[in-house]
């Protein structure tokens, strides 16, 4: 239901379609992060977040400000315009999200037994069909359509124009015949699968990073100092200083591995009867990789439970190559679609935090990094912190 019948990307079974849909969803992708777009909307979203921490004194807790900077960049990159910190439709989409993730986490009797609709809808389903009619349907349909009758291919304002523009450019080498199966139900399901796969990673990464930064002062300290010396104080850090930035890159990985917020990532099934490790795999079997394991595995990382940035380092301190046990955004055929955009957004974001702020607790507290939630998706505790401004 959430997916018009496997209409997306994250969620549809391998197959013609779906390498079509990827493909041209890939295309706009890249072709929108060609310029400078992302960078402008990352420094819109942490300038305004800004000027409403520079306004508190004594301690807080850093997750609506988060929240917003990820739902702000989002937004905007999808459909575009520029938001307030107190903008109605993004709060809207926030808390409709945390509502509806409440209700996955639990998961929901249908998914288990699909004939029960028919009979009896469970308070959950009836739930998911109304985010599905407001969210998807009122607002990114909405979106989407607004976008499709203003669009003007000399002047591309955001990714929905460019995913317009990599449909007609696919019917125009393909044909229509070829793309027949691919409707605007699929268009509206990739900025679904853009829009909340990129929020809710996004946030949950940057609320567990700063987390970390709270608990480990000494590397949040060397962190700010490599941002100082690569870029200063005077400007915000961009996409052209990420290759300078190695140990702050590395810093979040650390995080991303310790805090797994997608622990077992997104369920598939198996395309055909096979074998792994002894274990008969019949087709259609649903299979999911537990990420969990692979980034806690004390065969695969030395002192697993420790944070050790210099782990992703190289000799020259600079970033090396992604160990093979490092997957948050999953690997190969169905790697996560928006992983290049995911990536620097969330070093730009935190290079930011870090830049402009020395992040502590008050005196005789400690930071509890435990990870809560479920199988699906992880977050940490609530917490509170100060915020020291460094600029």
């Amino acid at each position: 239901m959430f997916t018009y019948g496997g209409k997306d990307i994250a969620f549809s079974n391998y197959g013609p379609i779906w390498k079509l849909h990827r493909k041209i969803a890939s295309k706009a992708l890249r072709q929108y992060l060609q310029g400078d777009a992302l960078e402008h909307r990352i420094f819109d979203a942490v300038e305004t977040a800004f000027v409403e921490i520079d306004k508190i004194s004594g301690q807080f807790d850093p997750e609506q400000y988060i929240n917003f900077i990820v739902t702000n960049i989002l937004t905007s990159l999808c459909f575009g315009g520029k938001y307030d910190f107190k903008d109605k439709e993004v709060s809207y989409i926030l808390k409709a999200e945390d509502e509806i993730n409440d209700k996955f986490a639990t998961g929901i009797l249908e998914d288990f037994v699909p004939g029960l609709k028919y009979v009896y809808k469970t308070q959950a389903f009836k739930e998911m069909e109304v985010f599905t009619n407001e969210v998807i349907e009122g607002f990114i349909r909405r979106k989407y359509k607004e976008a499709e009758s203003t669009f003007n291919k000399d002047n591309m304002r955001h990714f929905s124009d460019n995913l317009i523009l990599a449909r007609m450019e696919a019917e125009q080498e393909d044909g229509k015949d070829a793309l027949s199966g691919l409707d605007e139900d699929h268009l509206v399901q990739t900025l679904t699968d853009i829009f909340f796969a990129g929020i809710d990673t996004s946030r949950f990464t940057l609320r567990f990073a700063l987390l970390h930064m709270v608990a480990f002062p000494d590397i949040q300290e060397k962190v700010q100092e490599e941002i100082d010396n690569a870029v200063g104080r005077d400007r915000l850090p961009g996409v052209a200083d990420r290759p300078n930035l190695g140990y702050t890159e590395a810093v979040l990985h650390e995080s991303m591995r310790l805090a797994s917020v997608a622990p077992s990532g997104v369920f598939h099934q198996a395309s055909c009867d096979t074998e792994l490790s002894g274990y008969r795999i019949p087709k259609g079997t649903n299979i999911a990789i537990n990420h969990w394991a692979l980034h806690h595995d004390p065969s695969a990382w030395d002192d697993v439970d420790r944070f050790i940035p210099e782990r992703y380092l190289g000799e020259d301190g600079k970033l090396g190559p992604k160990p093979k046990n490092w997957l948050p955004f999953s690997a190969g055929t169905r790697v996560c679609l928006g992983e290049f955009v995911a990536k620097p957004e969330l070093h730009l974001i935190f290079a930011s935090l870090m830049q402009r702020y020395k992040w502590k607790m008050e005196s005789g507290l400690c930071a509890d990094i435990t990870p809560v939630g479920s199988a699906f998706l992880l977050g940490c505790k609530p917490y509170k912190v100060i915020a020291e401004k460094r600029i």
